[in-house]
């Protein structure tokens, strides 16, 4: 038995790794085709070019990469065995099928663990430099842009570009509002402010243009009115937008839900990727209990044709549930954390049904 285990594990080993990287060599070969013209737009040079493709393909692909290698790889060395009766053979053997399987479910744990490293190391590493790339930075500095002072507060970012010292009132002032997802929904210029309370402002003739965020190709409404009074400072519930969340080590970033929970805000989008980089190892091991039965089942169609096709569409709607689920609790119409948890839990049952009906 200790020699079929590691000839199991063997097989499905060098199954995992040879998809790994005909998939990672695809997916980085599609991602160049459709944004090299971006990327030579930013990267002046072949070396640097190349470095941001790869940068790109870790931060986007390679969470989703190594389940679906696992998957691919599990269904490849239990098909082939399938299919050259080699299951046959242990069946005469007196051993049971699933019993010999073990080993691909015990990698596929082993994969688990080293996937949850490598997401939260070379993933957030590259991830991190895109983003810096881009032009992100700390949140709540004060920066200098041609002579103005902008500050960034709550939802709020506003400049001052004729400030009064020892003053409450300053002039030539505008303030952009954002949603929770950093859209622009509101800008506010006037020519004068005056401080009415420490974080509360008045606009005296102010200009205010209104964004429709989910419609973003039409003009904003324009109103003028003669005062507008705003809450601008001290909103003490951190705000995070998706690109700096993304970039946010899982400890860190389950503080971050704790804090704005704990201010009484909604950290929805926050708590939905939480849960989803949370879940992302034991896909691993899911997409391996899908895979087994589908690779067992070329026993009777003698063919690996029909069962991949059956398992590109499972994959396809267990990814399409759980985008949905995760958009879902994003918004507040599902829980955040239930909904990936509650998908890995439907799909994991599905999993050990179908695994119950194999033939022993």
């Amino acid at each position: 038995m200790p020699t079929l285990w590691r000839y199991i594990a063997t097989r499905f080993l060098m199954a995992f790794t040879g998809s790994i990287l005909i998939l990672a060599l695809v997916l980085l070969v599609v991602d160049m085709l459709l944004n090299l013209g971006d990327v030579l737009e930013a990267e002046s040079t072949i070396g640097g070019a190349i470095l941001v493709l790869l940068q790109r393909s870790a931060a986007t692909y390679l969470p989703y990469l190594i389940p679906v290698a696992t998957f691919t790889g599990a269904f490849f060395a239990v098909g082939q065995a399938a299919r050259s009766s080699e299951l046959v053979a242990i069946k005469a053997g007196g051993i049971s099928p699933l019993g010999a399987l073990l080993p691909v479910f015990a990698v596929s744990v082993l994969i688990a663990l080293f996937a949850l490293v490598l997401n939260e190391t070379v993933t957030l590493r590259a991830a991190t430099a895109l983003h810096a790339g881009r032009g992100g930075g700390s949140l709540g500095e004060v920066t200098l842009r041609s002579g103005t002072i902008w500050y960034h507060t709550g939802r709020f970012i506003y400049n001052i570009r004729d400030p009064q010292p020892g003053s409450n009132t300053v002039r030539d002032v505008r303030v952009f509002e954002r949603d929770e997802a950093g859209r622009l929904v509101r800008l506010v210029a006037a020519e004068e402010a005056t401080r009415l309370a420490p974080h509360q402002w008045s606009f005296k003739g102010a200009t205010v243009r209104r964004f429709d965020a989910e419609q973003a190709k039409q003009p904003p409404t324009l109103e003028r009115a003669e005062e507008v009074t705003l809450e601008l400072g001290e909103d003490r519930t951190p705000h995070l937008q998706q690109a700096e969340l993304v970039v946010l080590p899982l400890g860190t970033l389950s503080d971050y839900v704790s804090a704005v929970l704990a201010d009484g805000g909604n950290p929805g989008r926050a708590r939905a990727l939480l849960h989803s980089r949370l879940t992302i190892p034991f896909l691993v091991i899911l997409f391996a209990l899908l895979a087994v039965p589908l690779g067992l089942s070329v026993e009777q169609t003698r063919s690996l044709a029909l069962p991949a096709l059956q398992g590109v569409g499972l994959l396809f709607v267990f990814l399409l549930v759980r985008e949905y689920g995760a958009s879902f609790g994003a918004r507040g119409e599902l829980s955040a954390a239930l909904a990936p948890w509650l998908t890995l839990v439907v799909f994991f049952a599905f999993g050990g049904w179908r695994l119950s009906r194999v033939p022993q």
